[in-house]
């Protein structure tokens, strides 16, 4: 296994345009739809400073993702939209999201994956379309690295009382005690979402398991509360969310398409932000949400964040690569994070009933924890173990993946 080196310094801005951008001659995209999308972004910068974190080390972003079928995009956001500019996405669900730069900025390209299993032509989504793509590059006017997220805006009223699986990765902020804890926490549990009527806002319950700075994740109360936002008899996926963390409530912004929640925890205020993803449980009662271990196993673009939690050398990474869960249950995820240097690890896999996914990662002898939703193609891996390297680094990591279509 290779392990990843974490440098503070930036980048210089030249090499960063090579590594992930300068394309002026673009190809048009292969496929070519128009949708709009709910957008998440969570960034940090690459080095935190001095313990204990601020504030000012995170940027976070949400807004609209307009994809269109001559090949562009725009963003929309509370203070307007932006230019278009210009996106590829292959059959097989790779996606490229070009930015154009100006004056000192470079052109970049901010690589990820657009759910296209189910598609039937290249004129439409897949049937399950969540999506990622990653800013990998530090430049003058942007020094943050992260990931952005979502799925696609729906029309639709859906119940949401069920079992799910879910994860999250926070950076905490402006802590007294210097412990890998109080640089950032990731967390991997089981809830339900429970209420008298599907409209209703449904409690939150169940437990969790945190990062821990003794090694082990420890388990964690979880709760809150949940709604789908209806705009008469239907709504696009925007949900309210609260989530609480043993006592501790997180507002959350958060959208789903049905079986995936995409939450971003953009309140720096209140002493840790950060992401949140919720994967809807399988369910062995009956043959059609049953799970079929052999439908698991394939080849996921994955795009994730990681932070750095050793308080003496604080600060963070974004990768983007592939995940292959082979059939005799091994596992592989071959990355490239920010600084263009890539990183392999191995080990192997098993998956419960409810699509709970268990890792063992060779090398490391750390346990990270996933899941994949009930059609197979968005698959969610959480690493919350503070394991012990010999760099004297601490990781913790959430990606989100989607799988490679294969005609």
């Amino acid at each position: 296994m290779r392990q990843r080196p974490f440098v503070l310094l930036l980048l210089a801005t030249c090499l960063a345009a090579c590594a992930d951008g300068g394309k002026e001659d673009r190809p048009k995209s292969e496929v070519r739809f128009s949708n709009q999308n709910h957008l998440f972004g969570f960034k940090t910068l690459r080095g935190f400073g001095a313990f204990p974190v601020q504030p000012t080390v995170v940027f976070t972003d949400r807004g609209t993702l307009n994809l269109f079928d001559d090949s562009t995009y725009t963003v929309a956001r509370t203070g307007g939209t932006s230019t278009k500019q210009d996106y590829e996405l292959d059959a097989d669900g790779k996606l490229a999201m070009y930015l154009l730069g100006a004056g000192n900025e470079p052109s970049t390209v901010f690589y990820g994956g657009y759910g296209r299993v189910g598609a039937d032509d290249l004129l439409e989504p897949g049937d399950t379309p969540d999506y990622f793509f990653t800013d990998r590059v530090s430049t003058p006017a942007s020094q943050a690295i992260g990931l952005f997220y979502g799925t696609k805006k729906i029309d639709a009223a859906i119940d949401l009382r069920d079992g799910w699986h879910c994860f999250s990765l926070h950076t905490v902020f402006n802590a007294s005690v210097q412990a890998p804890d109080n640089v950032g926490r990731a967390m991997h549990g089981n809830v339900a979402f429970a209420g008298a009527t599907a409209d209703a806002l449904l409690g939150i319950s169940g437990t969790g398991f945190q990062s821990d700075s003794n090694g082990a994740p420890s388990s964690i109360a979880l709760g809150g509360s949940i709604r789908f936002e209806l705009d008469g008899p239907a709504g696009d996926g925007t949900c309210q969310l609260t989530f609480q963390y043993d006592g501790d409530n997180r507002v959350m912004r958060a959208a789903t398409s049905g079986n995936v929640v995409h939450a971003l925890d953009d309140d720096e205020t209140d002493g840790e932000a950060g992401m949140a993803l919720m994967v809807r449980e399988f369910d062995d009662s009956t043959i059609t949400t049953a799970l079929d271990e052999d439908d698991v196993d394939g080849t996921f673009y994955v795009g994730g964040q990681t932070l750095f939690v050793n308080p003496s050398n604080m600060g963070s990474d974004t990768f983007i690569g592939t995940v292959t869960l082979s059939t005799n249950g091994g596992f592989r995820l071959e990355g490239l994070g920010n600084q263009g240097v890539d990183f392999t690890y191995t080990g192997d896999w098993t998956a419960s009933p409810d699509g709970k996914l268990t890792i063992n990662v060779n090398g490391t002898n750390e346990t990270w924890h996933g899941a994949i939703d009930r059609t197979y193609n968005t698959l969610v891996i959480c690493d919350d173990f503070t394991e012990t390297r010999s760099s004297n680094q601490i990781e913790l990591n959430l990606m989100l993946g989607v799988r490679k279509k294969v005609d």
